[in-house]
């Protein structure tokens, strides 16, 4: 068998998933699903995924602040969280203002060509992943962005104060762990 570009690209990577994953820097719902993905399949590996998240950030706007810096986590949940949480996170924080986020499944997976790319996409697209698409095309291989529509996005502390009472709080927490639940449904599709 002739080992290509594609092939020697795909060890490399199938080698850090292994790794990164004994050292549980790989969500652990995905986990078994990449392993047997990029094992089983010569004509495809992944590179990156996440299973979707909840997070908390300090952003003054959520779309002008990534790009100019003025956005950072506070902390990162690839599971449902509980209020407790979530309040225990923003003990300590003054200033600003932070959001309460939810961001649905994103993967990357890599196609040996474009027949085996748009496999992928029909596939993605079937299971619910409506935000995919061809996101370049290489020598290498073609590599398909596979993104849910999952999504959501509430300030909860302006100007360092919290702006919702617990009960409303509590109720944001429940649609967030709902939203991110709905993302992770759909990986079950794939």
């Amino acid at each position: 068998m002739v080992r290509t570009n594609f092939d020697a690209r795909k060890s490399v990577f199938v080698r850090r998933l292994v790794e990164e994953g004994a050292h549980g820097k790989v969500d652990f719902d995905i986990y078994d699903f990449l392993l047997t993905f990029n094992k089983s399949l010569s004509d495809y590996y992944t590179t990156s995924s996440c299973s979707g998240r909840i997070a908390l950030a300090v952003a003054p706007r959520l779309s002008y602040s990534k790009g100019s810096g003025l956005f950072k986590f506070i902390v990162k949940w690839h599971r449902p969280v509980t209020y407790s949480e979530v309040v225990n996170a923003l003990n300590g924080i003054e200033g600003g203002d932070i959001w309460l986020l939810v961001r649905a499944p994103i993967m990357h997976f890599v196609a040996r060509d474009l027949h085996g790319a748009l496999t992928i996409l029909r596939m993605a697209r079937e299971a619910g992943f409506k935000h995919s698409g061809i996101y370049s095309v290489t020598r290498d291989g073609v590599v398909v962005e596979v993104q849910g529509e999952d999504r959501f996005e509430v300030p909860i502390v302006i100007n360092g104060k919290l702006i919702t009472p617990t009960d409303e709080l509590k109720r944001l927490i429940d649609i967030a762990n709902e939203t991110l639940m709905f993302g992770k449904f759909r990986l079950a599709h794939l």
